[in-house]
């Protein structure tokens, strides 16, 4: 149970997995973007289908990387935007 624990991070972003899909709030899938995508910027590799380095392969990581964050935006901001109109 220990070791379980000490990956709490993981077990955090599965719970929030299963709360989006149960209750269809799509806002949680902004967050679990930034939970992904904030540490690959500061270790500059990402798991993205496959492993992509941000000094062998800039492009393509750069490329996830601002999609990622650009989904995520969305998904954060779109729930306010309609509650606006």
């Amino acid at each position: 149970m220990a070791a379980l624990l000490e990956k709490r991070r993981t077990l955090i972003g599965l719970a929030l997995i299963y709360a989006a899909a149960f209750t269809n709030q799509n806002w949680v899938w902004g967050l679990l973007y930034l939970f992904w995508v904030i540490p690959d910027l500061f270790t500059g590799e990402t798991h993205f289908i496959e492993h992509l380095r941000r000094d062998t392969d800039p492009v393509l990581y750069w490329i996830v990387m601002v999609t990622l964050l650009v989904l995520s935006a969305y998904v954060l901001i779109e729930p306010l935007l309609q509650k606006l109109t």
